[in-house]
């Protein structure tokens, strides 16, 4: 294994480690402190504070990484420990230093290009700050966690083997119906059996995020959490607008697809665990083991730019790849940041479908976004909103499709794969909306009980239902959003990846025009980090910042022009 170089440190020693409150309260006293009396002062502070929030930020991430990878409870216990004793116990302090820049007469002679957006960040956070919501916030932390332990450490004995939930899930590809059949039972057995465990976490959760926006001074946690997010470029009403837009101009295309992925299979309709087959009876394998698939993944990133494959290949050296499924790892899969290695850490469940090939050119999009903004010193514009985060991956999705021959030496399972890529694009916008339009739901009634809460979900999964048959299955389907981990633990983090996903096709678009340009102009945006507000990212990477129906009207044409050269006359 090769270790990445750290940052060299400006303010601070390299052995300092702000592993307890009793090393790191002096440290932030001692910025506080300081004494301001020149613009220049001030940038020096703003610098300063930057370099050692990486230093802190780093340090919880590697706890983080730690207690998703491993199922003993000493890691978690590790990083609660942490969140409380150290990051809950700075957020006062930090919050003083930000005040202290905010309101410094200096302020006006900082450059406008370099510091306004910063100084936009600073300005919402100390409105929304409140030291009575930081005890809720750990509580709230500490708590979220508990639906990766509970989803992550269930198992379920299917025909003589014990299979995680994932590897259940990931059945539900092969073409063996009465398989599927079973095995989607037995995954949603599961998640009946788990579900009085979630839900109570969940109504725990509701009532502390509740709580919060009413100290904050907020009706509800939805306009708490969408000024909270920085969402300064849309609003609500936006949003809703996008559910509308998905609803009139996604759904109806999809429904197409599912009559005539029902035709071709053989069916008169698609059940639930139909959804996720091929209509050939095809299942891709596209790799055996996780050194397979980092290095075709690698040789992917490298067509489409050298350094891209070089990145992730040093990641690979410096053992910042977990990837594969295993017993007791938490779900689902990220991109995490170090602030000071310059480089993140790559998680994810891999079973070696068809769907970890998407998840790692996914995450490798994250990851290319860290290693071009490493450079940066304001830890702020290396802390993106979600909105242009995951613009970063869907975008690399669609950049690679050219050359997934690496993994697919067959005409047709390259096809497929295409066209699998092509279709999930939007397969996924409807079910954003659904997760986004429940959370709009929940938040503004804040008093609902479960059957009000399921029967809502219920409700909205018909509204955005893409063809499938849910018939007989009712008490089945309210049972979906128990394993979407985001309602529980990133809250309102997920209409940015529908956001994001038009934005993608956008560039994908332009790539298809002038691939030399659109990476180009991608490459601008990855670098930008946060430094300037969200539109202007996006017209950076040479796209609009826009989910109106119109738009989307013609990214779902694109898309359907694109299906049929894949064989598929929809």
């Amino acid at each position: 294994m090769e270790a990445i170089e750290k940052r060299e440190r400006k303010y601070f020693s390299q052995a300092f480690e702000p592993s307890n409150w009793e090393t790191l309260e002096p440290e932030i006293k001692r910025i506080l402190d300081k004494e301001v009396s020149s613009v220049d002062d001030l940038e020096e502070l703003i610098y300063e504070m930057s370099e050692l929030m990486d230093i802190v930020d780093e340090a919880l991430a590697w706890r983080y990484i730690s207690m998703t990878r491993f199922p003993e409870k000493e890691h978690e216990e590790e990083y609660n420990r942490f969140y409380a004793q150290v990051i809950a116990k700075s957020k006062p302090l930090v919050f003083m230093i930000r005040k202290k820049i905010y309101q410094s007469p200096f302020k006006k002679d900082l450059d406008e290009n370099r510091f306004g957006n910063y100084l936009k960040i600073l300005n919402n956070d100390i409105e929304l700050f409140r030291e009575e919501n930081i005890p809720l916030e750990v509580e709230e932390k500490k708590l979220s966690n508990r639906h990766g332990e509970i989803i992550g450490s269930s198992t379920v004995e299917f025909r003589g083997e014990e299979k995680t939930l994932i590897q259940l899930k990931n059945l539900l590809k092969e073409s063996d119906r009465s398989l599927r059949e079973e095995a989607w039972k037995a995954l949603m057995s599961k998640l009946g059996e788990l579900k009085p465990q979630l839900d109570d976490v969940f109504d725990r959760l509701r009532a502390l995020r509740d709580q919060q926006a009413r100290i904050a001074g907020f009706d509800n946690y939805r306009d708490y959490m969408h000024k909270k997010k920085g969402r300064f470029s849309y609003g609500v009403g936006d949003v809703m607008k996008f559910h509308r837009a998905v609803e009139e101009e996604v759904v109806p295309f999809l429904r197409e697809v599912t009559r005539f992925k029902a035709k071709k299979m053989g069916l008169e309709a698609i059940r639930p665990w139909d959804e996720a087959a091929d209509p050939d009876g095809k299942v891709l394998k596209p790799f055996k083991t996780e050194e397979e698939l980092i290095e075709k993944a690698v040789n992917v990133l490298s067509r489409v730019r050298s350094e891209f494959g070089e990145r992730l290949d040093t990641m690979r050296k410096a053992g910042l790849l977990d990837l594969e499924n295993r017993k007791g790892k938490r779900p689902g899969g990220y991109n995490y940041s170090l602030s000071e290695t310059g480089a993140p850490f790559i998680f994810m469940n891999a079973v070696g479908s068809n769907g970890d090939v998407r998840t790692i050119l996914h995450e490798s999009g994250h990851a290319m976004h860290s290693f071009s903004t490493a450079s940066e010193r304001i830890s702020e514009y290396r802390d993106y909103p979600s909105e242009a985060a995951e613009l970063a991956s869907m975008a690399m999705e669609l950049l690679t499709m050219d050359h997934l021959e690496e993994f697919y030496h067959d005409k047709q399972d390259l096809e497929k794969a295409l066209r699998d890529q092509l279709l999930g694009t939007l397969y996924f916008l409807p079910w954003c909306v659904t997760v986004d339009a429940f959370q709009q739901w929940i938040y503004t009634n804040p008093n609902h009980n479960t059957k009000e809460r399921d029967d809502y979900f219920l409700k909205l999964s018909e509204r955005f239902n893409t063809g499938a048959d849910w018939s007989g299955l009712e008490r089945e389907r309210k049972l979906q959003w128990l394993m979407q981990i985001h309602i529980f633990t990133s809250p309102f983090y997920y209409i940015e990846y529908g956001i994001a996903q038009l934005g993608a096709l956008a560039i994908w678009r332009n790539y298809r025009t002038n691939p030399q340009k659109a990476i180009s102009q991608y490459e601008d945006f990855l670098k930008l980090g946060y430094s300037k507000p969200l539109d202007q990212l996006y017209r950076t990477a040479g796209i609009e910042f826009n989910f109106s129906s119109n738009y989307l009207s013609k990214l779902v044409n694109l898309v359907r022009d694109e299906v049929k050269k894949t064989g598929w006359s929809v």
